[in-house]
């Protein structure tokens, strides 16, 4: 009896841990996967595009119609800056980041700051495994997109059903988001 409890309790850490494993790898996928999305959404210029995919948003994921933010870019530091309520802004860039942006951007930032470094986004410290699941998420992100003009499409086939979506989230404060993307400025600018 003792000796079966033993071998209980042994694959129930090994399943726990293998488990924590595949939460982990899931993670580093949807680094990649969010990583790729936003870059192929965030260069769309056509205006009536970019508004059928903040339409898509607003109709798909509660609560997108309140986050189409004004951030305020500071050029001397190349950060946003966080107090932009008590400060003169007229001396920095308005920047307009729409719903869709901020939904991946906020899921996708939240995914790579999550653990000790900022692996994969920026290859910090990263295991093998953990690059292979990031470049996998590119690689599977690149068979399925179409280009801009099929981007209502893919959007309504693969980004609703996808195993990264329950990553997006819609309760996204601004100063905590600004001091997210602040990170991801400072990363892409080191």
């Amino acid at each position: 009896m003792i000796l079966k409890n033993f071998y209980l309790s042994i694959f129930i850490l090994l399943s726990l841990n293998t488990w924590s494993l595949n939460i982990d790898n899931e993670k580093d996928y949807c680094v990649g996967y969010f990583e790729e999305l936003y870059w192929s959404l965030d260069p769309i210029e056509e205006e009536k595009i970019r508004n059928e995919i903040k339409a898509y948003f607003n109709q798909n994921y509660s609560g997108s119609e309140k986050l189409d933010f004004d951030l305020y870019y500071n050029t001397k530091t190349k950060q946003f800056i966080t107090d932009w309520q008590n400060t003169d802004v007229s001396k920095y860039i308005k920047v307009n980041y729409p719903n869709f942006e901020i939904i991946i951007l906020d899921a996708y930032i939240n995914l790579f700051i999550d653990g000790e470094n900022y692996c994969p986004a920026f290859w910090d410290r990263c295991s093998e495994e953990s690059l292979n699941y990031f470049f996998k998420a590119a690689e599977d992100f690149s068979k399925d997109w179409q280009g801009e003009d099929e981007v209502l499409f893919y959007l309504e086939n693969n980004l609703k059903n996808h195993q990264c979506s329950k990553f997006l989230n819609t309760s996204i404060n601004q100063k905590k988001f600004i001091s997210h993307l602040n990170i991801l400025i400072k990363e892409l600018t080191n």
